[in-house]
C-alpha cells in the first residue's frame, strides 16, 4: 500500500541565513505529515499523548525556501503501545531526508502505557509498508 503523502512549500521562518531549511526544521514537516495521516484514518486528539522516544535522519540534499516538498508517511511496524514511522521528504532534486520516529501511545497523565485496539490497529493498516518498499523509498 502506499505510504500517505503530505505536501507543503517551504517557508520562509523555517530557512537559515542562506535560504536553506534548517535541520531541525525536517521534523516539524514528519510530524504534519504524521498528524495528518493519523487524521485521515480517524484518529483525533482523544485524552492520550504520544511521546517520541526515538528519532533519527539521515539528510541528503537541501530544501530551500518556497520548495515545494512532499512527505510519504508510512509505518513500518504496529507495537503493543509503539508506532514505527519512516518518513521520506523529497524536493526538487529528490529524497532530501529520510526520518524515523517511534512514539509510545500513553494515557493523557503520562502515568499508564496506552494499547492500540485491534480496530485501531486495522485503521493504520494501510500505512504499512513492506521491507522491499523501504529500501526503495530509500535507495531513490
Amino acid at each position: 500500500m502506499p505510504p500517505h503523502i503530505y505536501s507543503g512549500k517551504v517557508a520562509m521562518h523555517a530557512t537559515d541565513a542562506a535560504g536553506i531549511v534548517h535541520f531541525a526544521n525536517y521534523f516539524r514537516f514528519m510530524e504534519e505529515a504524521e498528524i495528518h495521516a493519523l487524521h485521515a484514518r480517524g484518529f483525533r486528539p482523544d485524552g492520550y499523548t504520544y511521546p517520541r522516544v526515538h528519532v533519527e535522519a539521515d539528510y541528503r540534499a537541501p530544501l530551500r525556501f518556497w520548495d515545494t516538498y512532499t512527505v510519504q508517511a508510512a509505518l513500518l511496524n504496529i507495537g503493543n503501545t509503539t508506532l514505527h514511522w519512516q518518513f521520506t521528504i523529497s524536493g526538487p532534486q529528490g529524497i532530501c531526508a529520510v526520518l524515523k520516529s517511534v512514539s509510545s501511545r500513553r494515557s493523557a497523565d503520562l502515568s499508564t502505557p496506552a494499547p492500540y485496539t485491534q480496530a485501531e490497529r486495522e485503521r493504520l493498516a494501510d500505512l504499512m509498508i513492506l521491507p522491499a518498499e523501504m529500501a526503495n523509498n530509500q535507495e531513490k
